[in-house]
Parts: structure tokens; C-alpha cells; sequence
């Protein structure tokens, strides 16, 4: 009994010195104040988006840094993805202010055309939960204007078969975009189609615009920008509906004769997700017979 007595004293013993050496001289007596000043950009990511009759000459990226004493000046590791943009290789803070603007000069950017700049300060001068990184995104949209309109069918409004047009169809717009070397699009066929023709189990919305592009020269069909396009229109099962067009396959084609072009497309559609599933075939024709230009 006295054995285990000893014991359990030398066991107290040993407790007590290492609580007292921790509480007397802990780590935290011993941790470092780190008073180095330390920067971030405010967001990790910017984007742009220029209309067609805007002209945009420069973009201000802001940051930030843990004091307002005294002047400092930080180097930037810029990256460009056109010469349309440029900046300098470095940004300074004035005396009296914790924030800084690096200015980014934007030159004679173009439609159609991706621009990108990544700005970056070292990482041991970034703050802890800073962001030592920005990408700045910039595009620039076309200018629409106004191009006659067309008389469309499709779905519950009209279509094509051997005997001709089938349907009365309904009237939408047409827009050319300036300087898209033949780009056009319907203004909101789907909308007016199949709200005209009373369509039910849908919901529709407008906007939705359904782009083309033809031979500037002589109106000849040359194809779709992208693959698939949204039509504005949704169910509850099907989720949003979109015009698609695959070149070379599914018996995809655009052909015209004359201000008459038809169209042999696809439905996708995407279930409320983010990727497009190819559904159905779908006729679609549009004569263009308001200020056809050819």
C-alpha cells in the first residue's frame, strides 16, 4: 500500500512541474508579433462586360494593406492575353492610406474577343486570408441594330414539310450586329412563336435570341456561333429548352432559296442542370421578307 502511495505522489509531482513550466514560460509567451506589413487584392476575381457603343480606356483594380503609415511600393507580376492591355510592374501606397489603385490601360479592344489579365503580388507579402491573386476578365458585345424582320416558323406556330410552309407562322425581328461580318439574329422567336400559338406546359421568357451568320456577300446560309442556344422556353420536366445545331452531324443543315432559309436542327434541353442533353429534331424556316438585304 505504501508502494503505490510513493507512486502516486511521484505521478503528482511530475503533473504539477509541468503544469507550472507550461503556464510560467508557454508558448505563447514566446510567439512572435508579426508587425510586417502585409497586402491583398480586394477580389479574387473581376469581370467586364462593354457594350458595343462604349469605349472603355482603363480598369482600376484596388487593394488593400494592413496600415496607412508611411509610403510603399509593391511589385506586380502582370499577365496579358492581348496587347490591347497593358500595366505597369508595380503600385503604390501614399502615405496616410491603407488602399491602392493598380490601373489597367485598355487600348482598341474587339468584339468576339476574350481579354484576360492576372495580376499577382508575392505570396509572403499577402495577407493571411488575402488574395496574393485577381483575374480581371473583359469582353466586349456587339451593337445590334435593326435589319428588317421575318416572317418565322417552327413548333406550335408553323413549320415546313414536302408541301411547303405549314402554318402561318409569326412575325419577329432581325438584327445584324455591326462589324460581325454576317452575324444576325432572330429577336425572341420562341417567345412570340408559341405565345402567339397559345403553347401550354411551358413557361416562356424573352431575350432569348437565336443568333445566325450568313455570307455578308449574298445572304448564303454559313452556320451558328455556338452549338446550342438558349430558346427562352422551360418545363417542369425538361427544364430550359435549347436551339441546337450541330454542323455535319444529327442531319443538321441551313439552306436558303432566296429570303426563304430552312433549317433542319435539335431540341436540347437540361433537366435544371448544367450540362445540355440533344432531345428531339426540329424544322425551323424564316422568310426575311422586311428589308432583305440580298
Amino acid at each position: 500500500m505504501n508502494f503505490n502511495k510513493s507512486i502516486l505522489s511521484i505521478a503528482l509531482s511530475v503533473a504539477a512541474v509541468m503544469f507550472v513550466g507550461c503556464s510560467t514560460d508557454g508558448y505563447w509567451d514566446k510567439a512572435p508579433i508579426d508587425s510586417e506589413v502585409k497586402y491583398t487584392f480586394d477580389q479574387s476575381e473581376q469581370t467586364y462586360t462593354v457594350a458595343g457603343t462604349e469605349t472603355l480606356t482603363e480598369i482600376k483594380v484596388s487593394l488593400t494593406r494592413n496600415t496607412n503609415v508611411g509610403a510603399s511600393t509593391i511589385a506586380v507580376d502582370a499577365k496579358f492575353n492581348d496587347p490591347a492591355l497593358s500595366g505597369p510592374a508595380e503600385v503604390t501606397f501614399a502615405d496616410g492610406s491603407n488602399t491602392a489603385i493598380y490601373t489597367i490601360a485598355v487600348g482598341n479592344i474587339q468584339v468576339g474577343v476574350s481579354y484576360k489579365a492576372t495580376l499577382s503580388i508575392a505570396k509572403d507579402n499577402t495577407s493571411v486570408s488575402g488574395n496574393s491573386t485577381t483575374t480581371i476578365n473583359l469582353s466586349k458585345l456587339y451593337n445590334w441594330v435593326a435589319a428588317g424582320s421575318a416572317q418565322f416558323y417552327t413548333s406550335w406556330s408553323g413549320t415546313i414539310d414536302d408541301n411547303g410552309l405549314v402554318g402561318d407562322g409569326v412575325k419577329v425581328d432581325i438584327e445584324k450586329a455591326e462589324g460581325g461580318n454576317g452575324l444576325y439574329r432572330l429577336v425572341s422567336p420562341y417567345y412570340y412563336s408559341e405565345t402567339a400559338a397559345g403553347a401550354t406546359g411551358v413557361t416562356l421568357e424573352k431575350g432569348h435570341h437565336i443568333q445566325f451568320t450568313v455570307n455578308a456577300a449574298n445572304g448564303a446560309p454559313v452556320g451558328f456561333p455556338t452549338t446550342v442556344q438558349k430558346m427562352g422556353e422551360a418545363s417542369a420536366d425538361d427544364g430550359n429548352y435549347y436551339f441546337a445545331y450541330t454542323p455535319g452531324k444529327n442531319n443538321c443543315a441551313f439552306e436558303n432559296d432566296g429570303n426563304l432559309y430552312i433549317i433542319n436542327a435539335l431540341v436540347g434541353y437540361d433537366e435544371g442542370g448544367s450540362s445540355v442533353s440533344l432531345g428531339w429534331y426540329q424544322t425551323v424556316a424564316f422568310i426575311w421578307n422586311v428589308n432583305y438585304p440580298w
